[in-house]
């Protein structure tokens, strides 16, 4: 405060009297600057926390997808499906377009194919497929080959693509999972 009234009580014709106009202009440079600076730290927290946002949003959702992807697989219904496929290629005998059994193949199968083009698109974690479902997915690999031959033999072209690239990363996946336990 004693330096307000010192420099109000400055004498006429002083330096700072004579050039307030260059004082004024600096202390607005000063705060333009400040401001300036400010307003760039908010952009770029505020571009982080949005960055930071669509991270997790995006990581849930994915969660989301792979969750309700694996309740289906489990389902009693696409298991199923899935012993069929395993039965019917174990005697040989597959059913036809129209059999019993030939629904509930293909719908464990079509599962299987949209779980793998899920994670074709990166909507589910590859590793997290692979580390969950690679048993499973090697274990069937040939009666799904079979199956799939039989299908085309019987005129029926629909190659299940991403379910045929699934398998084999499958077939070539290293577990790194704990050794059974026995009791």
């Amino acid at each position: 405060m004693d330096c307000l009234v010192a420099f109000i009580a400055l004498p006429a014709g002083s330096y700072w009297e004579k050039n307030k106009d260059l004082l004024a202009l600096g202390v607005s440079l000063l705060a333009l600057i400040i401001s300036i600076v400010t307003a760039r730290q908010n952009v770029n927290t505020t571009k982080e926390l949005s960055e930071d946002a669509a991270s997790h949003a995006e990581l849930m959702a994915r969660s989301a997808t792979y969750q309700r992807l694996h309740e289906l697989l489990i389902d009693p219904i696409a298991a199923s499906g899935r012993r069929r496929l395993f039965q019917a290629a174990q005697e040989n005998r597959f059913p036809k377009l129209g059999e019993e059994g030939w629904d509930e193949i293909n719908y464990s199968l079509a599962l299987y194919d949209t779980l793998a083009g899920y994670v074709h698109r990166g909507h589910v974690d590859r590793e997290l497929v692979l580390d969950a479902w690679h048993h499973p997915l090697a274990n069937i690999a040939e009666p799904v080959r079979a199956f799939m031959a039989f299908r085309t033999d019987h005129g029926i072209d629909q190659p299940w693509a991403y379910l045929m690239r699934l398998l084999g990363d499958a077939e070539q996946f290293s577990c790194n999972c704990p050794p059974p336990t026995r009791r």
